[in-house]
C-alpha cells in the first residue's frame, strides 16, 4: 500500500512538471480564465465570453490576441498571443479579451478552445434558460463556472445600500412600492446569472463585503407593465430617500436606475 502511495504521488508531481512545461513553452505562458456572460442591451441579447490570463501583468490594459472561426455547428477560438503594447495604464492585471458570439442560436455546439498551441475540445450548450460549456479535460484553460443562467425577460434586481440598522423598516417600506405598481416577488430559479446569484431556497444573494455599506438589501422582481413606473418610483420618489440609503435598480435591457443624482 506504502508504494502505491508512493508511485501515485511521483505520477502527480510528474503531471504537474508536464503541465508547467506545457506553459512555459507556450506562447502564452498562463493559463486562461474563462466566463460566459449575456450582454444585457435595450434591444437584444449578446452571447459573450470574457478571457483573461490568470498572470497579471505589469499594465492593465494588454489585449490578449483571439482568433475567432464560427461554421453551422461548430465553433473555435484560439488565444494567440499576448500583445505588450507601447501605451501603459500603470495598474497590475491580467490580459483580456471579448469573443462576441452574437448570433449563435439555441442549439448544442462542438466547441474548440486553444490556448495557442495547447488544445481542448468540448461542447457549448445554449439553451433559453442558460448557457453550459462542458470540457472533459482542460489544457491551459479553465472556467468560471460550466453553467450560467440566462436573465428572464420581464426580471428586475437591485439593491439597497445603508449604514443603520434601523433603516431597515424603511428599506422594507420602500420596496414594498414596486409591489403595489404590480411587481412580482417570485421564487427564483437556483443559479448564478452573471450579474446576480439565487441561492438553492430561491432568493436573491446580498454580498455586503466591499460593497461601501455597512448593510446591504438585495431584491428580485418581474414585472411586465410600463417600465417608466419603475423608474419614477427609484428615481423620483426615491430622491426623497437619498440621505438614507442608496438605491440601483437594474434592468433585463441592461439599464440602470439610481435615486441619486439628476
Amino acid at each position: 500500500m506504502k508504494r502505491l502511495l508512493t508511485f501515485c504521488f511521483i505520477l502527480f508531481l510528474i503531471s504537474c512538471q508536464t503541465n508547467e512545461l506545457d506553459l512555459k513553452s507556450n506562447p502564452i505562458d498562463s493559463k486562461i480564465i474563462i466566463e460566459a456572460k449575456e450582454v444585457l442591451e435595450p434591444n437584444s441579447r449578446r452571447l459573450t465570453l470574457i478571457a483573461k490570463t490568470e498572470r497579471i501583468y505589469p499594465c492593465l490594459n494588454y489585449p490578449l490576441i483571439t482568433n475567432k472561426e464560427v461554421e453551422d455547428n461548430s465553433l473555435k477560438i484560439t488565444f494567440t498571443s499576448v500583445l505588450k503594447t507601447d501605451f501603459c495604464f500603470t495598474a497590475l492585471g491580467p490580459a483580456t479579451s471579448m469573443i462576441d458570439l452574437n448570433g449563435i442560436s439555441n442549439g448544442e455546439y462542438e466547441i474548440e478552445i486553444n490556448n495557442a498551441n495547447l488544445k481542448n475540445n468540448g461542447i457549448l450548450k445554449i439553451t433559453d434558460l442558460d448557457i453550459s460549456i462542458l470540457f472533459n479535460q482542460k489544457n491551459g484553460i479553465d472556467f468560471v463556472r460550466q453553467n450560467t443562467k440566462r436573465v428572464p425577460e420581464n426580471t428586475y434586481w437591485g439593491t439597497i445600500g445603508y449604514h443603520q440598522s434601523s433603516t431597515l423598516a424603511l428599506v422594507d417600506e420602500f420596496i414594498q412600492k414596486f409591489e403595489d405598481a404590480g411587481a412580482k416577488f417570485n421564487k427564483q430559479l437556483p443559479g448564478h446569472y452573471f450579474y446576480y446569484e439565487i441561492d438553492n431556497s430561491g432568493e436573491i444573494v446580498s454580498t455586503v463585503e466591499n460593497s461601501g455599506y455597512y448593510f446591504l438589501k438585495s431584491f428580485i422582481f418581474q414585472y411586465d407593465g410600463d417600465e417608466s413606473k419603475l423608474k419614477e418610483i427609484v428615481q423620483i420618489e426615491g430622491k426623497n430617500y437619498k440621505e438614507i440609503f442608496n438605491l440601483g435598480l437594474e434592468t433585463y435591457k441592461g439599464e440602470i436606475f439610481y435615486n441619486w443624482g439628476n
